[in-house]
């Protein structure tokens, strides 16, 4: 992301921010001051995520953690997920939905870009359906009370918006829970000086250029047909006959070609 851009957004949620403005470490304090049942981590196996949640086993080392499983994680993200747990001795509880990311698709569409969605049966305040039955569901169900995420105002402009008017931490009535955001203001640079910093590990989706770990068949944000191309053809090629539009391989196979280039076990 443009630095540039990271900082206008920085810059609009600290001056716009109706709650103290607290350091990271301080933050999830307050929240287990807060919150003396059901706070959680609430980890992806992303970079900013697993900062925070690096943070938080060194205020709490039994402190429970949640990944929500919502079927189509990347396998690098499943492998990392794994290996921190075992390595880190996690308080771990894996959530899963109770329907699929194809099922979704099918009654809804695939998740479009937020904010061009223009029927409601569709999208819930701007957020595709499939994000709010794969990921938030089984939180509510779960009856978490309060989540630390590693959500940053930078990463977008609803995000931006979402802290500079609710606030580094806040009760969100839809998702029914506390939300804390320690890193709240952290450029991406910042995220990843506290990994070299602390020699943590990260998610091996990274090193195969994509910036983000969410869902693999995830249509809803900008750069996806690239990322996802350059890095799993397979998974891509899947998807693209999911959604009914051809590429390139369908008109190269047939005289032979890409059949060494493949990524080996997709």
């Amino acid at each position: 992301m443009n630095p540039a851009v990271e900082r206008a957004r920085i810059q609009k949620a600290l001056r716009d921010c109706p709650t103290p403005i607290l350091q990271p470490e301080e933050c999830i304090k307050q929240a287990l001051q807060d919150h003396k049942f059901n706070v959680a981590v609430g980890w992806s196996g992303g970079k900013c995520s697993t900062a925070v949640l690096h943070m938080a086993l060194k205020i709490k080392s039994d402190i429970s953690v949640i990944f929500n499983d919502t079927g189509v994680e990347f396998p690098e993200t499943y492998a990392f997920i794994k290996k921190i747990s075992q390595e880190w001795h996690l308080n771990l509880e894996i959530l899963k939905p109770k329907t699929t990311f194809w099922t979704c698709v099918k009654e809804y569409g695939f998740p479009l870009l937020r904010g061009q969605y223009k029927d409601d049966s569709k999208s819930k305040d701007g957020r595709p359906m499939c994000c709010q039955l794969l990921k938030e569901q089984p939180i509510l169900d779960r009856g978490i009370i309060a989540m630390i995420t590693g959500l940053r105002a930078s990463e977008s402009r609803m995000r931006m918006f979402a802290i500079a008017q609710r606030g580094q931490f806040y009760h969100a009535k839809t998702l029914k829970r506390w939300n804390y955001h320690p890193i709240a203001f952290w450029t991406e640079r910042e995220v990843w000086d506290y990994h070299n910093r602390n020699q943590i590990p990260h998610n091996g989706i990274y090193d195969k250029g994509h910036d983000r770990c969410g869902c693999w068949p995830c249509t809803g944000y900008l750069g996806w047909r690239q990322s996802l191309a350059r890095s799993h053809p397979n998974m891509y090629r899947h998807l693209m006959k999911a959604k009914g539009e051809p590429t390139l391989w369908e008109y190269f196979d047939q005289e032979g070609c890409f059949q060494t280039s493949r990524v080996e076990g997709e």
